[in-house]
């Protein structure tokens, strides 16, 4: 069902008491909440119980400050209607997440970026699981490592043998995703 959120465009599935809310890669690069990745992972999330949104960003960007406010509005909207709250972030949307991450109960990234337009990763203290390509043509695989060496305990991180976009891999990136959730059930 789509639903509008102080002029966000979000397509809002209830389906159980936990949710997860998946921020969409660069919007200049054509991201949006109808991203492949985004929908295989909700589809599944869907199937153990997990409540989804994936939103689209206002249509003028930000420079990413801009669009971690859309994602707080998002967070807000979810914990009004659920006891728990992860977050999802795919590329640009991982920057995004990780800076709103610490009003939610989990975080997963999937090819985390250092930096990018005006905004930086951010660590917190919530379980945390990353997914990174190792054949990343956008994010250096170093890039991504140190992101994870870096961040705080609790984390887990899934190393899959695929490029930026996980072309052939989109079950196991789901099914890592859904592992990671099911610890919370």
């Amino acid at each position: 069902m789509e639903v509008l959120i102080d002029s966000i465009r979000a397509s809002y599935y209830v389906v159980g008491e936990k949710s997860l809310l998946l921020c969409p890669p660069h919007p200049l690069m054509g991201g949006n909440r109808f991203d492949v990745r985004l929908e295989r992972i909700a589809n599944e999330a869907r199937k153990i119980g997990f409540s989804t949104m994936s939103f689209d960003y206002k249509s003028n960007f930000r420079n990413g400050i801009g669009e971690i406010e859309d994602a707080r509005v998002c967070v807000r909207y979810l914990k009004e209607r659920h006891n728990f709250v992860a977050i999802l972030g795919y590329s640009f949307g991982s920057v995004v997440a990780s800076n709103v991450a610490d009003e939610c109960d989990a975080a997963i990234y999937l090819s985390p970026i250092p930096k990018i337009d005006k905004i930086s990763f951010k660590d917190c203290s919530i379980p945390k699981l990353f997914i990174i390509a190792t054949k990343d043509q956008i994010v250096a695989i170093e890039d991504s490592r140190k992101i994870v060496k870096t961040a705080s305990d609790p984390k887990k991180v899934v190393e899959l043998q695929t490029d930026h976009f996980y072309f052939g891999l989109f079950d196991e990136m789901a099914k890592s995703v859904v592992n990671f959730l099911t610890e919370f059930l």
